[in-house]
């Protein structure tokens, strides 16, 4: 319970829950945290139950953010905008207690600038009592900031023993006012600060997005740059790069040369677009046919090349026939009849010898270029092949005959003999 002390004099008592309020004040995060420690703190260190809290916005208005109080006050009051001009008026109209404002006709200053008022009914209307608390009366704590600016204005009303607040009782209410002020701009500038730092990050992530989108947009660039569009394989730049690193570096390697041997047929009967396609389904054969860090690349056309990366010699060779078996059945694209997609092969192999970067640009050269002239050595063969057996199955237009044989006995010719496939590899 609050001594009532003597004139001039705050008591102990009275002093313990203001500590205690402003402790609670600059305890709080945030301004509304702050706002609502400002209105309970004045009802615990002071007689008045009604405590409402108006901050000024931007433009000097002030709006009603925090009441202590019944409900009624709370619906009357909270969130409503007083003018700056009539705040102004009504302070200038009012008894200066010290920095505090008492006004004996609130409702009537107030209602000429069309203010809510909230009337408290606890209070009378009028007493005998010159010292007794009317329903009129208000009492204003202004808050100043740094250079004496109005941040904002705590009103009580309503106090306990329903009387106008002792002297000791005004000077709580005045001091606590400006330790309030303090906590409202350090709350202002927490929040100022607050927000300007999640605007950086907002432009900072920005930022970070616009750079990754920019790395994204040249890796995408350089990718296009050195790999072939149609299949997404490496392409002559990226190829001739990587290989003549891997000379460089002095692995063992070897080079596969692969030229299509019917594809050209098919582009002309069923058009480039499902020539794209056999193409795409090609790479797809290729990579499969490989291990993960052998190299795949469409040079252009119908040429492609592998590059086994570190393998011995009879590792590169049942990898040669690994490749061959890509070919062995037909390709079936966009429901045309399968089609046979042959294809020539030559290898070059390389064994570990490491080499300067000029020379191993060289050597990579004529890695490429033996197993481009192998390959197409095994493309003469297999179509020497190829003509010597149509030689020796011509095909025949009308049935043989035998001359040694009467002509009255004629007999039914023999079927032709069935061209045997090419089995040259």
């Amino acid at each position: 319970m609050v001594e009532q002390g003597l004139e001039g004099h705050i008591p102990l008592s009275a002093l313990r829950p203001m500590y205690r309020a402003l402790a609670a004040v600059n305890a709080a995060v945030g301004l509304d945290e702050t706002l609502q420690a400002i209105a309970d703190g004045v009802v615990s260190c002071t007689p008045f139950q009604h405590v409402v809290v108006k901050v000024v916005r931007p433009g000097g208005d002030l709006e009603v953010t925090h009441v202590a109080g019944p409900e009624s006050v709370r619906d009357v009051l909270l969130s409503k905008v007083i003018p700056g001009a009539a705040m102004k008026r009504a302070m200038e109209d009012s008894e200066s207690w010290g920095r505090l404002c008492f006004l004996r006709d609130a409702a009537t200053v107030f209602g000429e600038e069309d203010v809510p008022v909230h009337v408290p009914e606890e209070s009378p209307v009028d007493s005998p009592d010159p010292d007794a608390w009317l329903q009129d009366f208000c009492l204003m704590a202004p808050m100043y900031g740094p250079g004496d600016e109005l941040v904002g204005v705590i009103s009580v009303d309503v106090p306990t023993d329903g009387r106008i607040p002792r002297m000791w009782v005004r000077e709580i209410l005045e001091a606590f006012a400006e330790q309030a002020a303090i906590a409202i701009v350090n709350a202002n500038r927490h929040e100022l600060a607050t927000a300007r730092m999640a605007r950086l990050e907002r432009e900072r992530e920005a930022l970070r997005k616009d750079i990754a989108q920019r790395q994204q947009h040249e890796a995408d660039l350089r990718h296009q740059a050195r790999h072939d569009p149609l299949t997404g394989l490496a392409n002559s730049a990226e190829l001739r790069e990587r290989l003549a690193d891997l000379v460089a570096d002095g692995v063992p390697l070897a080079v596969y040369f692969c030229d299509l041997d019917l594809f050209k047929s098919i582009n002309d009967t069923f058009g480039h677009a499902i020539g794209d396609l056999v193409l795409r389904h090609v790479a797809d054969r290729l990579r499969n046919a490989v291990r993960g860090g052998d190299i795949v690349a469409r040079l252009g056309g119908d040429e492609f090349v592998v590059v086994a990366v570190d393998v011995g010699r009879a590792e590169a060779y049942a990898l040669l026939d690994r490749l061959d078996q890509a070919f062995a059945h037909p390709v079936t694209v966009d429901g045309h009849p399968p089609q046979l997609v042959g294809a020539s092969l030559g290898i070059a192999y390389d064994p570990a010898t490491e080499q300067s970067d000029l020379v191993a640009k060289e050597r990579a050269e004529e890695l490429l270029s033996a197993a481009d002239s192998k390959m197409y050595a095994r493309k003469r063969s297999r179509a020497a092949i190829s003509r010597l057996t149509a030689q020796a199955w011509p095909t025949r237009t009308e049935p043989a005959r035998r001359t040694d044989v009467a002509p009255q006995r004629s007999r039914s010719p023999r079927p032709d003999p069935e061209p045997q496939p090419d089995t040259a590899s």
